[in-house]
């Protein structure tokens, strides 16, 4: 367990202190706590099942403000 734990904060240490780093973003859909590594200028979201619940959700808040 601790050669684990010591081979997990040398990769952390490793990633935070290198040029991946920049490319950290946390993911912008509802509930969701992921982080990933941005791979295109656009990409806003981990996965796009997130993608997909982030416009569900701007939709909702579209259409219930129109509405009330």
């Amino acid at each position: 367990a601790d050669l684990l734990t010591a081979a997990l904060a040398r990769a952390a240490l490793a990633f935070l202190t290198g040029p991946d780093r920049q490319r950290l973003r946390a993911c912008h859909a509802p509930r969701c706590v992921r982080y990933f590594l941005k791979e295109h200028p656009r990409q806003e979201w981990c996965r796009p099942s997130c993608g997909n619940r982030a416009r569900v959700a701007r939709h909702h808040e579209r259409h219930n403000s129109r509405t009330q």
